[in-house]
């Protein structure tokens, strides 16, 4: 899964914009990323052949103290329905 996302604000120092898959309301993430300069970023995703088959309900962003959180602990800055 290849996620692309445009116009984000900077982070603080040890901030990340971390990706969640979400279904039933239980998220897994799906990585973490910086935005460049420009505000753009970019995460890649191997998903399992048991993630795969999931009907997930919700992909967000949030903005994260860091990239190893294992719940969402930051705003969602960005969501879009599966």
């Amino acid at each position: 899964m290849v996620i692309q996302a445009s116009r984000l604000q900077q982070l603080q120092k040890d901030e990340v914009y971390q990706v969640w898959l979400i279904k039933d309301d239980k998220p897994v993430s799906a990585g973490a990323f910086v935005a460049d300069e420009q505000g753009n970023g970019t995460v890649i995703y191997k998903m399992t052949e048991e993630q795969r088959k999931q009907k997930w309900d919700t992909m967000a962003i949030t903005l994260a103290p860091s990239a190893n959180n294992k719940l969402p602990q930051g705003d969602i800055v960005l969501s879009s329905a599966l």
